[in-house]
């Protein structure tokens, strides 16, 4: 005949200074965690901002080539080029692109701000290259959520940065935006 042997059961338990303990170092965790992934985050929200800006600002190089007008983001977007962006969305019946938390939209600088001496003669490329010039700007779709830094980039491949965006250049609400002024802009390094 054969016993039953009784199940053992064994009871994990943990103390309520052990729960407190444990608590605490999951708070720690988060608190450190989050604000540095978020950061990490909008790193690489920014990057890929100024990697989109110059792929869009050269696709203007090649239309410009070809005809002499300001394209829209949808023209631009044909181009073989651009075959590799993915998840974009246009925005502002095509005018608008949103791509990984950032806006972009071909803008044209005035003669006004392209003058060969200040920051827009590092966009020009060229010191007589006066007169409207064709750019991508970028801005943030929410400041400090998707990124801070706004870009501007010719089609000749002048970059400029502006670390530290003004709370009106966030959102759709920034788009068609003239810039009169280059001041703030810096050289991208």
């Amino acid at each position: 005949m054969s016993e039953a042997v009784p199940a053992i059961r064994r009871r994990v338990a943990i103390s309520f200074s052990g729960g407190l303990s444990l608590l605490a170092v999951v708070a720690v965790l988060v608190v450190v965690s989050v604000p540095r992934l978020r950061g990490l985050a909008q790193r690489e929200n920014e990057a890929d901002a100024a990697g989109t800006a110059q792929m869009l600002a050269r696709a203007l190089q090649v239309l410009d080539a070809k005809a002499c007008h300001k394209p829209g983001l949808r023209e631009l977007l044909r181009l073989p080029e651009l075959s590799a962006l993915g998840d974009i969305e246009l925005l502002a019946g095509g005018k608008v692109l949103r791509r990984h938390g950032y806006l972009f939209e071909v803008t044209c600088l005035s003669p006004a701000i392209t003058a060969p001496c200040g920051p827009a003669a590092l966009l020009c490329g060229e010191p007589d290259a006066l007169g409207s010039l064709l750019a991508i700007r970028a801005w943030p779709w929410a400041l400090e959520v998707t990124g801070s830094a706004s870009f501007l980039v010719t089609r000749t491949g002048g970059r400029l940065v502006f670390p530290s965006s003004p709370v009106s250049w966030q959102g759709l609400e920034a788009a068609g935006v003239e810039l009169t002024s280059l001041a703030g802009w810096r050289p991208e390094s």
